[in-house]
């Protein structure tokens, strides 16, 4: 009660800081989070890209033993390299090509193979620009 008098006693001056408060603390809060879960997505895209970069070597091992990539799936390629990551995926895989995922966060890449030169990575689960 004594609180309501000292805010009642100011004439409103109390409330109105109060307001404005967290208003401005309302207003830093809308700028910071979109920016925070932007910079968390761009997070998981380079962690995605990079499994799958690394994942490439470890496709191109497996057609080296096995002579094509027909029949490769994501247990071979955690048995040539325990690093693989868990979520890493193969999505499809041919006598002469492949098609390898990856999910962090709930960002999907995907990479084609093999590849002559820089590896095309697409947002997406199928390898399909």
């Amino acid at each position: 009660m004594r609180i309501l008098r000292h805010l009642g006693a100011g004439g409103g001056q109390g409330l109105t800081e109060v307001v404005a408060v967290l208003g401005v603390f309302g207003g830093l809060v809308a700028v910071a989070v979109p920016g925070y879960l932007g910079m968390q997505d761009r997070k998981a895209d380079k962690a995605a890209q990079t499994h799958l970069r690394a994942a490439v070597w470890t496709a191109e091992a497996y057609r080296a033993s096995h002579g094509s990539y027909a029949g490769m799936d994501a247990l071979d390629l955690l048995r040539i390299d325990p690093r693989t990551p868990p979520a890493l995926t193969v999505a499809s895989a041919r006598r002469g090509r492949y098609c390898l995922t990856d999910n962090v966060r709930g960002r999907t890449w995907s990479i084609a193979g093999p590849s002559r030169g820089a590896h095309k990575l697409t947002a997406n689960a199928t390898c399909t620009p």
